[in-house]
């Protein structure tokens, strides 16, 4: 996927979490003001952003699209103890990583992507896996649809309030893939990574579909 329409179709929010997860926080929210009327499901949908947008405006805030502390003021949830531009830069980090995750992932690169995951992540649905099993499993990937491409349609990130240096992205990504032998096809999901900030930076310690 190239960087420009990587760029062109990734909206993202940011908010502190706090108790259950934070799409269904604010989705709950918006709901009782009349502001969204989609399904209460934590995920990052467009109706989820756009409903945002028309509170801000309709509150006076800033249309920026991301969920800074005197929207969640407004929307009556907690906006956290954390300094303001400690947790802003925090957000645009996590955003940008999971951006750039997704643009490397279209290399088929493994010496490229491996920077991204902790020694070990908790993958979907098959537990603990070491990045030497990350590896086959890329491979393998790779060698089924060549010609992946990756559209990163939104994001929401959080910060957790037990672990400062732990950060949750929710992700809604489209895969268009072309096969070898299998016909082209295309599918959108949903997805929750957990992040780790370490000495070199972020790092995935899990990935799993939302269902």
């Amino acid at each position: 996927m190239r960087l420009f329409f990587l760029c062109f179709f990734a909206v993202f929010l940011c908010l502190p979490l706090r108790g259950e997860e934070p799409v269904l926080q604010v989705q709950r929210e918006l709901r009782a003001r009349k502001y969204y009327f989609g399904e209460i499901d934590g995920k990052a949908s467009e109706e989820t952003v756009a409903a945002i947008g028309k509170f801000q405006l309709a509150k006076g805030i800033d249309k920026t699209g991301n969920l800074d502390a005197e929207t969640l003021r407004a929307l009556d949830l907690p906006a956290g103890t954390q300094a303001a531009s400690d947790e802003a830069h925090a957000l645009d980090a996590v955003c940008d990583f999971v951006l750039r995750y997704w643009q490397v992932r279209e290399s088929n690169d493994w010496e490229r992507v491996a920077p991204f995951y902790a020694g070990e992540v908790v993958y979907y649905s098959e537990g603990i896996l070491k990045l030497s099993a990350l590896r086959e499993r890329s491979a393998e990937d790779n060698r089924r649809w060549p010609g992946r491409k990756f559209i990163l349609l939104n994001r929401i990130a959080s910060l957790l309030p037990e672990r400062s240096d732990t950060a949750q992205v929710t992700a809604r990504v489209r895969t268009q893939a072309a096969g070898n032998s299998s016909p082209a096809r295309a599918l959108t999901e949903d997805l929750i990574f957990r992040l780790r900030k370490t000495e070199k930076g972020w790092r995935i310690i899990a990935v799993k579909l939302l269902e």
